[in-house]
């Protein structure tokens, strides 16, 4: 009989996914009056929360938030859900054992653990940061962990050491690992092709991967053959920051994505002429002038700490003992350029002064 009731809301679960199954048969299911195992109505109350009949969506979400929580726990344990249902699960219970559930299930897509690390406690970004088989295959996660408003210093050091030792580890492997997560992104096409009213998709959307300050670097490259570096992977774009050409990492530096950011600085290909230049762009981010202003190795060179002096996005913090390195020309031109910050010049001009 549970073979049966287990096809039976197979079929059925298929069958909401097309737009196929009637109003009353999802409305008796939206209220866990059909007769399948509980398991099943639990799938199908959680996709039902996004069904495109708002009314019976919403009898679908206040069924399923009245669910006992241990139930959820042992149905996530015992019978896991397949990806979609677990995406759409926690839209519609945020409590924290289920998230965190969720963010360990071996089933749980990319897009939904990208979305868990925006929007989670520490405790499941603690889960999250320590699954690196998972970050490996979906670096876009260590972004989403570092833009969670909740994110405490301990995971925000973890996110920093796995930057590191994969930077490391990706200087000695050239090959990229294989790590590919699973994907609802079809599921949720088909879902939005039959109208899905999918819960809190405005304070909990699913992020972009689109990168647009890389694509305008590619767009201003005005070199076609750049364009490949749009279509790259994460892991494929730090593989070439490190890697690539002269020109692949003038344009990777612009990247919005620290790691590849982090990966360009870190090339051992990299020549003190492009650290002049990254020192000099304003277009790159505030964090790659940081670096460089924070290397002493790169500091010994004059055009560098030059460059940085006359770069509106230097940090304030280190603009002194650059400026004091300085000679008077420099000094005074620096505190007579207006595309500098006010206390850039005004730190100048004392210099200036004080050396007369």
């Amino acid at each position: 009989m549970s073979d049966q009731n287990g096809g039976s809301g197979a079929d059925l679960i298929g069958g909401i996914i097309q737009g196929k199954v009637p109003r009353q048969v999802r409305l008796f299911a939206a209220q866990g009056l059909l007769p399948v195992s509980r398991e099943d109505l639990l799938s199908l109350q959680t996709l039902l929360s996004s069904d495109p009949d708002e009314e019976l969506a919403l009898v679908a979400r206040e069924s399923l938030k009245r669910e006992d929580e241990k139930a959820i726990l042992d149905w996530l344990r015992d019978r896991p859900p397949d990806p979609l249902v677990l995406d759409q699960l926690v839209r519609v219970r945020e409590d924290e054992s289920i998230w965190a559930a969720v963010a360990a299930h071996p089933s749980v897509s990319d897009e939904t653990l990208r979305v868990l690390a925006r929007h989670a406690t520490a405790l499941v970004q603690d889960i999250i940061i320590t699954n690196q088989v998972r970050i490996l295959g979906c670096l876009d996660i260590l972004e989403d962990l570092t833009s969670n408003p909740q994110i405490n210093q301990v995971v925000l050091r973890r996110v920093r050491e796995f930057e590191e030792e994969f930077i490391a580890k990706a200087l000695a492997e050239e090959e990229a690992l294989a790590a590919v997560g699973p994907s609802v992104e079809e599921a949720i096409n088909s879902l939005a092709a039959i109208g899905a009213h999918i819960p809190k998709l405005e304070t909990m959307p699913y992020p972009e991967s689109t990168d647009a300050a890389l694509e305008e670097a590619v767009r201003k490259s005005k070199q076609s053959a750049h364009s490949r570096l749009l279509d790259m992977s994460v892991h494929e774009r730090i593989i070439c920051a490190l890697r690539g050409s002269t020109e692949e990492r003038a344009i990777l530096v612009n990247s919005r994505n620290r790691l590849i950011q982090r990966s360009v600085l870190a090339s051992p290909k990299l020549t003190d002429n492009e650290i002049e230049r990254f020192a000099a762009s304003r277009s790159v981010a505030e964090e790659v002038i940081r670096q460089i202003a924070d290397n002493r190795r790169w500091l010994r060179h004059y055009p560098v700490i030059l460059a940085l002096a006359f770069n509106p996005k230097t940090p304030v913090y280190t603009v002194r003992p650059i400026l004091m390195r300085l000679n008077h020309r420099d000094k005074a031109r620096v505190s007579r350029d207006r595309n500098v910050s006010p206390v850039t010049r005004q730190m100048a001009a004392k210099l200036t002064d004080t050396r007369r």
